[in-house]
């Protein structure tokens, strides 16, 4: 996503920076980054411990699994379901679904359907109310509700026969616990992933004399250099040092909290208290907004759209630094400038970034559940070396976002970006009541904090008494 594109970030959604993602595609595979300047087969694992903040959720309700077909010497048929991003994204889809389908000739076949994003949830629901589910499909937060009623397969016996998937130097096993939604059971399989970034514009650095940012940055370092790099012309600022970007969404503002050792609630998964007005969550949020409104480095969103029209403003090249996600790359591309990024700055010496998986999660009521398991795995390993070669995505498997074939041409620091994962915690809350909470309690709040209506601890302590009323109902 592209937080410009929708202008919402608070939205529960991550449709967009997926688009976004999807959107970069074209420019990614055509070389369009170039401004930026830049054994024995294991065990399979047992399955990992709980992550330490994800409590089981109630055991959902048991929808009977429909009886496997019976052979009659054809594949084993299986409906598949994605949204459409770009022309070339959705293309490569289509690729995916002919290399599946060329690969296990007569073992299994795929017909993958892509839609808009507005009708891709209707039509899950309509064919889970009409008995003929969609048998494998791209995640996303709404598909928690399908979790919740019982719709979705449990993966855990199927992935714990990939050999592949019992490799921790290769996939990020500990974050997979936040798909572990009952605490123990695996629920999706990831197979791609988004991190946050701090973006620099290099010819503003070079100009200054400074150097660049690094893993080593804290945001009082960023705060100091925005200092510098503000440059005020009469009563005209002319030049930014810093725009909070993505931090000024909510799901990007809690990794103040979490590196201090707090969050905006208990847990991720069914959370039972909302914990925003934790002064380790304000003094984060009071932060970004004295950026704006003591510091003066960075612009309120009046004063970003006197400078920046149709584009980002980083992207006029009067921002120096600005944090947001890996897909906010492929808005970029075609910048005029050099750039670069580095990983999220640090805050109280620790960084704990939010992340998010792509991946494939499988109805319970299909009618051929090993063909689905087929494609959701395929995809999770062999298919990673094309997810590499087209940069669709982050390849979720290390030796591919490694590889010399998939880095050449990014941004030089984006592997230093991609390697905090390990530290990260997914940017998403699980809960039946998600969509309320975030679109109706925290993001508009938040707006207020933004806009200098509200202060931070007045706006935590506001989110708190909603949200913990909102979940006291159940």
């Amino acid at each position: 996503m592209s937080l410009r594109d929708d202008d919402q970030p608070q939205r529960l959604s991550r449709r967009s920076f997926l688009r976004g993602v999807a959107f970069g595609a074209a420019a990614l595979a055509a070389g369009a980054l170039a401004a930026c300047g830049g054994a024995t087969t294991p065990p399979p694992a047992a399955a990992p411990t709980a992550a330490p903040d994800a409590a089981p959720a109630e055991a959902p309700a048991e929808v009977p699994t429909a009886a496997p077909p019976v052979t009659s010497g054809e594949p084993m048929k299986i409906t598949g379901m994605m949204w459409n991003n770009s022309p070339v994204l959705d293309e490569n889809f289509m690729l995916r679904a002919q290399m599946f389908n060329e690969k296990y000739a007569g073992t299994y076949e795929i017909d993958l359907q892509l839609m808009p994003y507005g009708d891709y949830w209707t039509k899950l629901d309509l064919q889970y109310a009409a008995k003929t589910p969609i048998d494998v499909y791209m995640w996303d937060v709404q598909a928690y509700s399908h979790y919740k009623a019982g719709l979705l397969r449990n993966l855990q016996d199927d992935v714990a026969l990939v050999p592949d998937f019992a490799d921790a130097s290769q996939y990020p096993l500990e974050q997979y616990n936040y798909w572990r939604f009952d605490g123990a059971n695996l629920y999706g399989v990831p197979e791609n992933l988004q991190m946050m970034a701090l973006y620099y514009n290099k010819d503003i650095f070079d100009k200054a004399g400074i150097a660049y940012p690094d893993a080593t940055w804290t945001y009082d370092k960023v705060l100091e250099v925005a200092k510098e790099l503000t440059i005020v012309e009469g009563d005209e600022v002319v030049q930014w040092g810093f725009d909070k970007g993505a931090l000024g969404a909510w799901w990007g503002s809690q990794t103040f909290g979490w590196a201090a050792g707090a969050g905006y609630y208990d847990r991720i998964i069914e959370p039972t208290k909302f914990t925003v007005s934790d002064e380790r969550n304000v003094a984060g949020l009071q932060w970004l907004q004295d950026l704006v409104y003591v510091q003066k480095v960075a612009p309120d969103a009046t004063q970003a759209a006197a400078i920046a029209q149709d584009v980002s403003l980083f992207q006029t090249g009067k921002l120096a630094m600005v944090a947001d996600g890996t897909w906010y790359m492929s808005s970029n591309a075609d910048s005029s400038f050099q750039w670069d990024m580095a990983p999220l700055p640090l805050w109280q010496g620790k960084r704990v970034p939010p992340f998010w998986f792509g991946g494939w999660v499988i109805a319970q009521g299909s009618q051929a559940p090993e063909a689905a398991v087929a494609w959701a795995t395929w995809s999770a390993t062999e298919y990673q070396k094309e997810l590499a070669v087209n940069r669709d995505w982050i390849p979720i498997r290390k030796a591919e976002r490694d590889s010399q074939e998939y880095l050449s041409g990014l941004p030089s620091g984006f592997k230093s970006v991609v390697d905090t994962v390990t530290d990260a915690r997914i940017g998403d809350l699980y809960h039946g009541s998600a969509a309320q909470l975030v679109n109706e309690i925290m993001g508009p709040t938040f707006d207020q904090v933004w806009s200098n209506a509200m202060t931070p601890a007045d706006a935590a302590a506001e989110i708190d008494a909603k949200a913990n009323e909102l979940l006291a109902k159940g």
